[in-house]
């Protein structure tokens, strides 16, 4: 990912993890790529086995699963008819699992070096003059939504907290709102607005400290009425294409209500964000919905994991003044974001009267792969898009934590490794009809994914959760012009029409992208690991603690374009039974 490259070594320190580097004999494996539904690998070693077996895999076959059952050692694998392919080990754990136990390769006794980000980063933008803005989470916001407390059982019509009028004048209507006092969290100011455009489904006020008539530049700290119309106009088309597919916010809708404020537009407020304000500002928080809003002050009159709230009791977004104005792609994809978070709040919280939330994972892979797919009717340009920012980081961060484990030490790999999992969904399952699946079934988290996945049933509707996610390894093999047919990709391109809209996933070549961290050394002693392009692809000298969930993808140069010279490899059995061994040739 671009963050990486670009004079942000001030965000990231050097964290040494002491990988269990060990060694035995040369590894690769073959089976049936059919074998997934259970996802059950009986690995556990018995003595009244035999020691070993042989099995042939042809170049002709892509994906092949190792079966281990009825060995107890090793399994010699003969390799035919390779034309010019290269041939990857692919290791799946299904839980944690040390480096020892995950299956045997040549000893070294180097310890590993890793890049590890430790501020909550949530995504990268350019602005015109071609400086680069780091978005970073509203922690607060984030953790509130993903566990709110449930509202009282009073009615949710309190006329006392609702805006004063619907009738508004643009330019004219003020407004108070309760903000942060700083950046703490723990003081609030009410912040004099006024509203300076509205839409057909929004109204965008700007604080009154933060608007000018005529800018004079993108880094005052100022936004015009102008830039307020379009913030407005943009919203507007965001609504249109992502209500269909995602469902809408509280109160919204046809038939909607009004919501929290008996408003049928989303409130927009822009002003300074933090009060981090500075001429040369290049990173802060863009944006953030906050689901406090949802609750009356009695609600929350007791605070919040230990922090007190104020709420302004409306269907509301959070915009940073200077951030908006720096970075408008940035500014517009944080709208596309943030919408997905406030529809998803009702549409899996407030819909099962709060009886299941989604986890962190799932709710940033929908708001990420809503970005993924509303941002080309935006004007945002290619290079903003998710896949551009996201999937780079991905294709070296993937064996570091799991896509469906919020790591907070490691935010930007989640957000990275949470994309890239929803991105393989929805170029492999279904497109956006699978998102509006997702969305509108009473379900959440993996358990939402799996009952879409059997829904849409683009490849039947007999999966589980572990199925899905053991097919995921492919797509860190397979892309490009000789991707065979069958296996699972992110180079597949997947169009629906829903309500008369063609939305849109775009395929892409992950061997064709730039490596944020290419020519670094991973591992001591070994030159090369990361190339300049395409994923992290591990010496089969090595092996890795596997946490629960993750794959890693090793090979070597013997390995790579390879024409029937390499006939024989050896596959030592893991002694760990939740790590699956397959081999794939591309």
């Amino acid at each position: 990912m671009r963050t990486m490259t670009i004079g942000t070594r001030r965000l990231m320190r050097r964290m040494v993890k002491k990988a269990e580097l060990f060694g035995m004999a040369v590894c690769v494996a073959a089976g049936a790529a059919a074998c997934f539904s259970a996802c059950s690998f009986p690995f556990m070693p018995d003595s009244t086995l035999p020691a070993a077996k042989e099995i042939t895999v042809s170049g002709a076959n892509p994906v092949s699963y190792i079966d281990f059952s009825d060995v107890s050692q090793s399994i010699t694998v003969h390799l035919k008819d390779l034309k010019n392919q290269s041939v990857y080990l692919v290791k799946y754990a299904a839980v944690s699992a040390t480096a020892k136990n995950t299956g045997y390769a040549v000893s070294s006794g180097v310890s590993a070096q890793r890049q590890t980000v430790q501020e909550a980063i949530s995504g990268v933008f350019t602005a015109a003059d071609g400086s680069t803005g780091i978005r970073y989470d509203h922690l607060a916001a984030q953790q509130f939504n993903h566990n709110p407390p449930p509202p009282s059982a009073v009615s949710r019509t309190v006329t006392g907290e609702r805006r004063a009028s619907k009738v508004y004048t643009e330019n004219g209507t003020a407004g108070r709102f309760w903000v942060e006092s700083d950046s703490t969290g723990k003081g609030w100011e009410q912040k004099p607005a006024t509203l300076r455009a509205t839409g057909s489904h929004t109204a965008v006020w700007v604080a009154d400290e933060n608007f000018t008539t005529a800018a004079s530049s993108d880094n005052d700290n100022k936004i015009t009425r102008t830039q307020a119309k379009t913030l407005a106009s943009t919203f507007d088309v965001i609504y249109e294409k992502e209500t269909p597919i995602f469902g809408y916010e509280y109160g919204g809708g046809p038939s909607g209500n009004g919501g929290q404020d008996g408003d049928d537009k989303i409130q927009i407020l822009i002003f300074d964000i933090d009060k981090d304000y500075k001429q040369d500002q290049t990173s802060g928080v863009f944006g953030y919905f906050w689901a406090k809003d949802f609750y009356t002050q009695n609600e929350i009159a007791g605070g919040w994991d230990g922090a007190t709230l104020k709420t302004n009791y409306a269907e509301i977004f959070y915009l940073d003044a200077h951030l908006a104005d720096k970075f408008p792609d940035g500014a517009v994809s944080t709208l596309t974001h943030e919408f997905q978070h406030m529809i998803n709040f009702n549409e899996k919280s407030v819909k099962s009267d709060f009886k299941q939330t989604s986890e962190t994972w799932f709710d940033e892979m929908l708001a990420m792969l809503a970005e993924d797919l509303i941002d080309p009717f935006l004007g945002i340009t290619e290079k903003e898009f998710p896949y551009n920012q996201r999937i780079p980081l991905f294709l070296n961060a993937y064996a570091e934590c799991a896509p469906i484990v919020w790591n907070s030490e490691n935010v930007l790999y989640s957000y990275a490794n949470s994309y890239a999992f929803g991105a393989y969904l929805a170029r492999n399952f279904g497109g956006a009809s699978l998102l509006q699946k997702i969305m509108t079934n009473a379900k959440a988290n993996s358990e939402s994914v799996v009952d879409a996945v059997n829904s849409e049933a683009v490849h039947g509707s007999n999966w589980t959760f572990p199925a899905i996610l053991s097919r995921f390894g492919e797509a860190l093999v397979f892309s490009g012009n000789n991707k065979p047919s069958g296996v699972f990709s992110f180079d597949t391109t997947v169009t629906r029409t829903i309500n008369g809209m063609g939305y849109t996933f775009s395929g892409f070549d992950i061997w064709r992208m730039d490596n944020p961290f290419a020519g670094e050394r991973v591992f001591a002693n070994v030159k090369d690991t990361y190339p300049s392009h395409g994923p992290f692809v591990l010496d089969t000298k090595y092996s890795l603690n596997m946490p629960a969930n993750t794959f890693i993808v090793q090979s070597n140069e013997a390995w790579q374009d390879i024409t029937d010279t390499l006939t024989t490899i050896t596959l030592n059995k893991p002694a760990s039974q939740a790590v699956a061994f397959f081999i794939m040739i591309r």
